[in-house]
């Protein structure tokens, strides 16, 4: 949520409010979704090819081995759904995210973040493999992560400036220096994380002992998500500002507050603030104010049952009534003075805490056992999907428009077959957002007439098989199994993909190649990408390889990665390295830069986020897909550039991979079950020679059900 102006303020003051810290010998409680994003920022990966997995991957555990190095143990917590009060915000986020990715390119992409579409369920993924809890809240995690905090006597990290509110210790994540550093602790050497740390002591002494139980008041005043800070526009008219040429009208107004708070108990600032408001307003503010407060005092975590902690503090709402002295005659004056201002408006500017943020105890458990997929939870909330912009050609319908049967399928499981439409928030070619109601036409026959709660294991695995025998008669699952087993959902979105969208051969063999790439040679050669280093380290012994005799391939499948041998992966590594930087093309003529090629891309993400959320949600019949082991954007988008004009790109890499016996061996198996699934099920490339473009029934069929959705189902609701 965050409150307005309070980091940069606090930042303009750390010398005051921050104190240096020595991180270790600690629980650590962590912002989920604010570390993922940092960290990502801190990487510099290239977004503008729709992310470097691997890279990420890599950068995270490193983060959490060196916090196990100092001996901190960590606890993520994560949001859920959007509150109610939230969906403003995000509309108005989202439009401010279209009109950053639409400008995104290899030259801006060092100033426009862009997070990729996978990053967050990477995250997740990559904090299951290294052992580190997690747990993903039903709504907003801010309470529950400084409530944890509270339980554990220990600091939060995050960059949210609410956490200067909360009564914890709190790390913000621009403080850290991410290499640990050994010191001196009496006779022994330690490993610390050095920062900064704030806690709430330092800044109500720092004004004269403000009492700790007034912050709350801070936010609320400044606006939030509850209530817009123009609502207290007569309080401010009355609040003595300090004068600074030094501080902006948001700074100073912030000092002014802190100042303000110094001589006020609670009552006679809840008091004072309520009394300038509307009537109507008043009993709505002071819900919202009680809400703010017993989140400042909040210990009852839910949290700690799904991070097998155990710990039983009772939570201990704060009494507070409102208050009955208020001058009622202001307040008359008040609705007469301000009758011509627009009621609707008033109502808007303040949400109500009377909107209940209740779900039914099947779905709420759902979301901590992770087996309700993150994308799609406000699907059943809010009835509601949001587009999430990414690097993709602007100038085309959003990327996610090939998955909306896959998004209403999932939909129809959550809500029993029951609800008429869901809404997709998608963007339009204006940089704006749009809403999109998707009815029971794209939808297909319900398997079981059982509700979704009550479905087994078995059930759930029944839903994903209909789904994809749904859509694709032909298809042959024991084809598919012949796939390595992190590779299968994969194949089923390539599946999907080509089904739906204008895919060139050459785009399926480079996601092919990265996958070889990342998991079968990384694992040999140990991830290095720096091609010129690796060249020259490996000079003498790759020319020895090369002179070796020439085998030619054979036709029997092998998809074991453990059969790919360490030399030839050395060969390959040699020729594939540099294509994980930024090619020279680029670097020279920016505009070379190919947003229809990565719009392609885009779209295959959606197919896996989509389809690796429905194995999810039908209880995982198969293994998710490791992004990190399987998704370079920057390889991809290089290796496709190079065979786009290849009719046969089989052919071009066992020429191009030559020597690299065992690893084209391993990239060749693939393509051929891939072929065989694609070829079964009728389905067609897009012609690499301009002109006609050939399809099958089975993509027209497919566009058709998206392009009648997106024409007949447009809505002009705004939020």
């Amino acid at each position: 949520m965050g409150v307005r102006g309070l980091t940069t303020y606090i930042n303009h003051n750390s010398n005051v409010f921050m104190k240096d810290h020595n991180l270790h010998d600690t629980n650590l409680v962590i912002d989920g979704h604010s570390l993922c994003a940092q960290l990502y920022r801190s990487l510099n990966c290239f977004s503008a090819f729709g992310g470097d997995y691997d890279k990420f991957a890599n950068y995270m555990k490193t983060f959490f081995k060196n916090l196990k190095k100092c001996n901190i143990t960590s606890y993520v917590i994560f949001d859920g759904s959007y509150e109610k009060r939230k969906l403003k915000t995000a509309h108005n986020r989202l439009r401010s995210k279209i009109y950053g990715a639409a400008k995104l390119d290899p030259v801006t992409q060092g100033t426009i973040q862009l997070f990729p579409l996978l990053l967050r369920d990477l995250f997740k993924g990559v904090l299951n493999e290294i052992n580190v809890l997690y747990t993903v809240c039903e709504f907003e995690a801010d309470d529950e992560i400084a409530a944890l905090a509270r339980c554990l006597n220990c600091p939060v990290l995050s960059y949210d400036s609410d956490f200067y509110i909360y009564n914890v210790l709190y790390i913000p994540f621009n403080t850290v220096e991410l290499k640990p550093v050994q010191i001196k602790q009496g006779d022994q050497k330690i490993y610390v994380i050095h920062c900064q740390i704030y806690k709430v002591e330092f800044l109500t002494e720092h004004f004269g002992g403000i009492n700790k139980e007034l912050l709350p008041l801070l936010a609320t005043l400044l606006g939030n998500d509850f209530v817009e800070k123009k609502v207290f526009s007569k309080f401010f008219s009355q609040l003595k500002m300090p004068k600074s040429k030094n501080k902006n009208e948001q700074q100073r107004c912030i000092h002014g507050l802190f100042i303000w708070l110094q001589n006020e108990s609670l009552e006679s600032a809840i008091s004072k603030i309520i009394g300038r408001l509307k009537k109507r307003e008043k009993e709505k503010v002071f819900e919202i104010i009680k809400k703010s407060i017993n989140g400042y005092h909040k210990k009852d975590c839910r949290s700690l049952k799904y991070l097998n902690l155990s710990y039983n503090i009772p939570d201990k709402n704060v009494d507070i009534k409102m208050p009955q002295d208020m001058n009622d005659d202001v307040s008359v004056a008040l609705e007469e003075e301000q009758s011509g201002d627009d009621d609707n408006s008033s109502e808007e500017e303040i949400e109500s805490k009377t909107e209940l943020n209740e779900l039914p105890d099947w779905f709420a458990d759902g979301i901590r056992q992770k087996t309700i997929p993150h994308s799609f939870i406000n699907l059943y909330t809010h009835h509601l999907y949001f587009c999430s912009p990414q690097a993709e050609d602007y100038m085309q319908e959003d990327s996610h428009f090939c998955i909306l049967p896959i998004l209403r399928y999932a939909f129809d499981i959550l809500t029993d077959f029951e609800e008429e439409y869901f809404t997709y928030v998608s963007r339009d070619r204006d940089c704006n957002y749009k809403r999109i109601l998707i009815n029971k036409d794209v939808g297909i026959s319900r398997l079981l007439e059982i509700p979704f709660s009550r479905l087994t294991k078995v059930q759930l695995h029944l839903y994903f098989y209909h789904f994809f025998k749904e859509k694709f008669p032909k298809i042959d699952f024991d084809v598919v199994e012949l796939l390595p087993s992190n590779f299968q959902i994969f194949a089923l979105a390539i599946i999907w993909w080509v089904s739906s969208c204008d895919v060139l051969i050459g785009q399926v063999h480079s996601l092919l190649l990265s996958y070889t790439y990342l998991e079968a040679v990384d694992e040999k050669v140990g991830m290095p990408r720096a091609s010129f280093n690796f060249n020259n380290r490996f000079s003498n012994k790759l020319v020895e390889l090369k002179s070796r005799p020439h085998m030619e391939m054979t036709q029997e499948i092998q998809t074991n990665k453990n059969k790919v041998q360490y030399n030839d992966c050395l060969i390959a590594a040699s020729v594939l390295l540099k294509h994980f930087e930024l090619d020279d093309t680029i670097r020279k003529r920016p505009k070379s830069y190919d947003s229809k090629r990565v719009h392609a891309f885009a779209q295959l993400q959606c197919c896996l986020l989509a389809i690796n959320s429905l194995n999810i949600l039908c209880g995982s019949p198969f293994e998710g897909t490791d992004y990190a082991r399987s998704y370079n954007g920057t390889f991809i988008y290089n290796i496709a550039m190079k065979v786009e004009s290849e009719k046969d790109p089989l052919s071009f890499f066992k020429e191009y991979l030559k020597g690299a016996y065992s690893v084209l061996w391993f990239y060749n198996s693939l393509n051929v079950i891939v072929t065989r699934l694609l070829d079964k099920n009728d389905l067609r490339f897009k012609e690499i020679a301009t002109g006609s473009k050939k399809r099958s029934r089975r993509k027209k069929k497919t566009d058709d059900e998206i392009s009648f959705i997106i024409k007949g189902f447009e809505s002009e609701v705004k939020i």
